[in-house]
């Protein structure tokens, strides 16, 4: 009796050793769930890792070095001397530009009074007095101001005109198929006058270009220049005829 009873401990206790087996569905449900507290631990540590590399690049951006000026509006850069002088500003290339000069001149057209009558002395010349069978005669008529005063005037082809005329007769006139602006005001001065080119087809015309002109014959021929009741003195030239050398 004795001995059955000392034997039933060993028996249990021997019994407790060896572990209980588990089943294969519980093992591969702890190692997923194991897997699974590894990765998210994982992906906690990497997004506190970048989160911290984030900040501090922000910072050194937003941050100046030391002993280096940050940046601003100024419209000027300072830079050093070797020599230890006082620092110098260099222009900025944003700083302000001095205006086109086309834009003071435009200025100054529009500030300008229009001249006075009789403040304005016309002229007109030719490159050559002598124009040999199919030469184009060409002509410049050129405004200056009389009173030496600085003035606005109308060089329009519709308003000066070049006048062709043979012993008081007029032939031609540049302003009888004139065609562009009505108005071309330019500023001018005793010494900067203003110049007007013009050439002739060597045909008669008449005033509103009403019929296509007929050849004029060679001879001598005047020039003038017209500018409402400005006229300038008349220059003589000569149309030359087929085998008669010129001058």
């Amino acid at each position: 009796m004795d001995q059955n009873r000392r034997d039933r401990p060993g028996q249990v206790r021997g019994a407790r050793s060896h572990p209980a087996r588990v089943s294969q569905a519980t093992y591969w449900r702890r190692r997923v769930t194991v897997l699974g507290a590894a990765a998210v631990l994982l992906t906690t540590l990497s997004w506190a890792v970048n989160g911290m590399l984030s900040a501090s690049s922000t910072a050194g951006q937003t941050s100046p070095p030391a002993g280096t000026g940050a940046t601003g509006s100024s419209g000027a850069h300072v830079t050093k001397d070797p020599a230890g002088r006082a620092p110098s500003p260099s222009p900025s290339p944003h700083a302000v530009r001095p205006k086109h000069r086309a834009t003071r001149q435009g200025h100054a057209r529009a500030t300008t009074l229009t001249c006075a009558r009789g403040g304005v002395a016309l002229s007109v010349s030719s490159p050559q007095y002598f124009y040999q069978p199919g030469k184009t005669p060409r002509f410049t008529v050129h405004a200056v101001s009389a009173n030496g005063r600085t003035c606005r005037f109308n060089m329009s082809t519709k308003f000066v005109s070049v006048v062709i005329s043979s012993h008081g007769r007029r032939i031609w006139s540049s302003a009888d198929c004139a065609s562009g602006a009505d108005s071309n005001l330019v500023v001018i001065a005793s010494g900067r006058p203003a110049a007007l080119s013009l050439s002739w087809d060597r045909r008669t015309s008449a005033p509103g270009c009403s019929s296509s002109g007929q050849l004029v014959r060679p001879g001598e021929y005047q020039v003038s220049a017209v500018a409402g009741r400005l006229h300038s003195r008349s220059v003589n030239f000569v149309l030359g005829a087929k085998g008669v050398s010129g001058p």
